[in-house]
C-alpha cells in the first residue's frame, strides 16, 4: 500500500464521502418515519363502521290528513317500514353555520364516496318546509334542540343516514381566512347590508378579489344581496367554501397547522371522534377537487312563509348522490307541502 493510501485509511472516510452517507441515512430515516406514521394512520384510523341497513318509518299523517281507518278489513294493517342497505364506503357528515345570535344559517350535506374518490356538497334552504310534532315549520328552526335535532330533521326528510355533524360559527371563517392570507374569491353581487342589532356591517364589491376574514365573514352571511334571498347566498356559500378548502390545503400553509387546529377547538362543535377526522384526510389526500367536488342545492319554489321542495327533483338529487345500493323510492322521503 502506497504511502499516500495509508494515510488516507488512517484519516478515514473524505468529508463528501461521510456527507453523503448522512444524507443517506436522515433520508432513510425520514422515509421509515413517513412510512411508519401513514400505517399508522391506517393502523389507528380504520374506516368508521356504519350500519349496513338504514330503516326509514312510514310517513305520519300530515296535519290535514285524513283519518285513520279504525275498523274494517283494514283496521289492523300496519304500514310496513322501509329498508334499504348503504354501499360501502360512503359516509355523510352535516356541515352547520351557526351566527352568534344562535340558529342555523347554514345547513349542508357532505357526502363522501371514499372508494370512488368523490364528493357531494348538498344545500339546504334554511326556510325548507318540513313536518314536526304535527306542524309545519321551517327546518331551520329545528336548530333550537342543537345540531343532533337538526341532523334528525334532515335524515327523515331526505331519508338519508347522517353520520355525523359539524357546527361551525361562523366567525371561524373570518380567522381561517385571516391566517392563510386571505382567500381570492369571485364575489357574485354587491354586497351591502347593515344589522345594528348583530353589530354586523358588510361592504363589498363584486368581481375577483382578495378577501380578509372580515369580507369573508360577510360574504359567508349576506343574505339580502340576493333576489332569491337564502337560494342565492348558499350557492355563493358552496362557491367560497370549495375556494378555500383549495386554498387552505397548501404546502406554503404548513407552517399554520397548529394555529388552525386551535381555530378548529375554538369555534367548532363536533360529534366525529378524531380518528374519524383522520381516515377522512387520508382518503381526500390528492383528490383532485374540481372534478370529484359536485355542488347542489335542494330545488323547489318560494311559497310564503316556506321552500317548498319539487318532489321529482329532490329524489333525483338524492338517487345521485349513491349512498345505497338500491334506487330510493318516493316514500323514503319526507317532502310535505302546506
Amino acid at each position: 500500500m502506497s504511502t499516500s493510501a495509508k494515510r488516507q485509511a488512517r484519516r478515514g472516510p473524505s468529508p463528501l464521502v461521510r456527507l453523503a452517507k448522512t444524507l443517506y441515512f436522515v433520508l432513510f430515516g425520514l422515509s421509515l418515519v413517513v412510512v411508519i406514521g401513514f400505517a399508522a394512520l391506517k393502523l389507528f384510523a380504520p374506516e368508521p363502521t356504519v350500519d349496513d341497513q338504514v330503516t326509514i318509518p312510514p310517513q305520519p299523517a300530515g296535519p290535514s290528513a285524513p283519518p285513520a281507518v279504525t275498523d274494517g278489513p283494514d283496521a289492523s294493517a300496519e304500514p310496513t317500514p322501509l329498508v334499504l342497505t348503504r354501499r360501502k364506503g360512503v359516509h355523510t357528515c352535516l356541515l352547520l353555520g351557526v351566527a352568534d345570535m344562535g340558529g342555523s344559517d347554514t345547513i349542508m350535506l357532505g357526502v363522501f364516496d371514499t372508494n370512488a374518490k368523490t364528493a357531494s356538497l348538498i344545500s339546504i334552504p334554511r326556510d325548507t318546509v318540513i313536518l314536526q310534532d304535527g306542524k309545519y315549520r321551517k327546518i331551520n328552526s329545528t336548530y333550537a334542540g342543537g345540531p343532533e335535532a337538526v341532523v334528525s330533521a334532515v335524515h327523515e326528510l331526505l331519508g338519508v343516514p347522517v353520520d355525523s355533524y359539524v357546527s361551525v360559527n361562523l366567525k371561524a371563517f373570518s380567522s381561517i381566512v385571516d391566517q392563510i392570507g386571505g382567500v381570492w374569491f369571485d364575489v357574485p353581487v354587491r354586497m351591502d347590508y347593515k344589522d345594528p342589532l348583530q353589530d354586523l356591517v358588510i361592504d363589498i364589491q363584486p368581481g375577483y378579489q382578495l378577501l380578509d376574514g372580515k369580507k369573508a365573514e360577510g360574504v359567508m352571511r349576506c343574505r339580502n344581496c340576493y333576489p332569491s334571498a337564502d337560494i342565492g347566498r348558499a350557492a355563493t356559500q358552496r362557491a367560497f367554501l370549495t375556494a378555500l378548502v383549495k386554498q387552505t390545503i397548501t404546502l406554503s400553509n404548513v407552517a399554520n397547522v397548529t394555529s388552525l387546529i386551535n381555530t378548529f377547538i375554538q369555534y367548532v362543535d363536533t360529534d366525529m371522534p378524531l380518528s374519524d377526522m383522520v381516515f377522512f384526510a387520508t382518503q381526500a389526500i390528492g383528490m383532485d377537487l374540481d372534478a370529484a367536488l359536485t355542488a347542489s342545492s335542494l330545488e323547489g319554489e318560494w311559497i310564503s312563509p316556506y321552500w317548498q321542495l319539487d318532489d321529482e327533483a329532490v329524489l333525483a338529487l338524492v338517487n345521485s348522490l349513491d349512498i345505497y345500493e338500491e334506487a330510493v323510492p318516493a316514500q323514503a322521503l319526507r317532502i310535505v307541502h302546506p
